[in-house]
C-alpha cells in the first residue's frame, strides 16, 4: 500500500471511461492514489494526465509509453500495487493474468471476459496469487442499490430499459460495435447492468442463491446486428427460479433511458427508478413507489405515490474505489492465512466481512457473465431459449 494507507493504482490504457474513474479514485474517501499511467502513445498519455489531473494535487509519478507500455507498467514493482484495466474485452484475459502474476490487484471494466470460463480462469489465478479481482460495475456500491433491492416485497417481475442513441461516429469507430473489440455490443455494454440488477434483486443480496441455480433460462427474442455481427439493439428475457422474470431492452439506437420497474405479487406498490445506472446529481437520490386504482365505473385512473430518499454522500464511482481498496487490503492480510475454496466460489480465504464481500461480488460478476454468454448463444441460434 502507498503512503497513508492509500492503494496505489496504475491505469492500463487511456480510454475515455478511465477519465472519470481516475478522478473518482483520487478523492480522499476512495483511499486510492493514481500513481502510474500507460499508453502506447506518449503524447496521448501526457495529454491524458494533463487533462484529468489538472485540478488534482497528486499526479501520477510514472508514465509508461510505447508498444510495450502495458507490460512495463504491469511488471514494474515500484509504480503501483493495483491496476485498473479499461481495455477492450478481448484483451482482458492476457493482461489480467499478467497483472495478477505480478502481484497486483485488478479492477476490470465490464464485460469482464469473452466467456464465463475465461473469467473463471482469471479468478483462479487471483485466488492462487492472493490478489483481488473485481469488476467495475459502479452502481452496486451505491447505498441506494440495497434500498432498490428491498423496495418491493416478493418481487417477481423486473423490466429494465437501458439505451442511448449513438451517432455516426459511434457506429463507425467505437470499440463497442467492433467484432474485434467488444463483440457483445449492447449485450455486453448495456445488458450487463440490467442482468446484474436482476441478480441482486432476485437473490435478495444473497450470493449463495446464485450458486444454487437462481437463473434457469435466457432468451433474446428480438435483435439487430450490425455489418460485423455485433448486437446493437436487443430485447432479452432472463427466467429465474420460482417463475420470476427479468425483461431487458438494451440499444445503441434509442434516446438515453435507464429506467427499471419492479413488480411484486401482493405488493401494494410498483417501484420505478429512472436514473438507476447513472444517477442524477444531488445530496439525495430517489426510489419512486406508485399504485393505481380505477373509479367512475372503471373509466378514470387515479394514482398515488411516495418517494423513498437515499443518501448520495459519495458518488458511486468513489464508493467503488473505496470498497476495492478496502477489500484488497483485507485479502492481502487474510488470504495467505486461510484456505480458499474455488469450487464453491470462495476465491479468497478469510473470515472478515470484507473478504466475504469480495467473494460475493466476484460471484455476482461471474454469474452476470454466465447470463451474457447464454444471451449471445441465443442470438447465434436464432433466438431460442438457452438453459443455464
Amino acid at each position: 500500500m502507498a503512503a497513508a494507507n492509500k492503494l496505489s493504482v496504475g491505469v492500463i490504457g487511456c480510454a475515455n471511461i478511465a477519465k472519470k474513474n481516475c478522478v473518482a479514485a483520487s478523492t480522499p474517501f476512495a483511499s486510492c492514489s493514481i500513481t502510474a499511467i500507460s499508453s502506447r502513445s506518449d503524447e496521448k498519455a501526457r495529454e491524458f494526465v494533463n487533462e484529468v489531473f489538472s485540478g488534482i494535487k497528486q499526479r501520477p509519478t510514472h508514465i509508461f509509453s510505447g508498444s510495450d507500455a502495458y507490460d512495463k507498467l504491469l511488471e514494474s514493482k515500484e509504480s503501483c500495487d493495483a491496476v485498473y484495466i479499461p481495455l477492450p474485452t478481448k484483451l482482458h484475459e492476457a493482461y489480467v493474468g499478467t497483472a495478477l502474476r505480478n502481484k497486483k490487484h485488478v479492477l476490470l471494466e465490464k464485460p469482464v471476459a469473452v466467456s464465463a470460463q475465461s473469467y473463471r480462469d482469471m479468478l483462479s489465478i487471483a485466488s492462487q496469487e492472493g490478489k483481488f479481482l473485481m469488476d467495475g460495475t459502479m452502481y452496486v456500491h451505491q447505498t441506494r442499490t440495497k434500498q432498490i433491492v428491498k423496495a418491493i416485497p416478493n418481487a417477481n417481475r423486473i423490466h429494465f430499459n437501458f439505451t442511448f442513441e449513438g451517432d455516426e461516429d459511434f457506429f463507425k469507430n467505437n470499440v463497442r460495435v467492433k467484432k474485434e473489440g467488444d463483440f457483445m455490443g449492447c449485450i455486453g455494454d448495456l445488458a450487463w447492468y440490467c442482468v446484474r440488477m436482476g441478480l441482486l434483486i432476485f437473490s435478495d443480496l444473497n450470493a449463495d442463491a446464485l450458486r444454487q441455480g437462481l437463473v434457469k433460462e435466457v432468451q433474446v427474442v428480438n435483435c439487430e446486428l450490425n455489418d460485423e455481427g455485433v448486437p446493437i439493439d436487443a430485447d432479452c428475457m432472463v427466467y429465474f427460479s420460482d417463475k420470476r422474470v427479468l425483461s431487458i431492452h438494451c440499444s445503441f439506437k434509442h434516446p438515453l433511458n435507464q429506467t427499471v420497474n419492479i413488480f411484486g405479487t401482493g405488493s401494494e406498490y410498483t417501484a420505478t427508478i429512472t436514473d438507476v445506472i447513472l444517477p442524477r446529481k444531488g445530496e439525495h437520490l430517489e426510489i419512486s413507489l406508485s399504485k393505481q386504482h380505477l373509479i367512475g365505473y372503471d373509466q378514470i385512473c387515479c394514482q398515488e405515490g411516495k418517494v423513498l430518499p437515499a443518501s448520495n454522500d459519495h458518488v458511486q464511482e468513489v464508493c467503488m474505489w473505496h470498497n476495492f481498496a478496502k477489500w484488497a487490503q483485507k485479502i492481502d492480510e487474510e488470504s495467505s492465512q486461510a484456505a480458499a475454496d474455488v469450487e464453491n466460489e470462495k476465491w479468497w480465504g478469510g473470515s472478515s466481512d470484507e473478504v466475504k464481500a469480495a467473494n460475493d461480488i466476484a460471484s455476482y460478476s461471474l454469474h452476470t457473465q454466465i447470463v451474457l454468454d447464454g444471451l449471445m448463444e441465443s442470438i447465434q441460434k436464432g433466438g431460442v431459449r438457452i438453459p443455464l
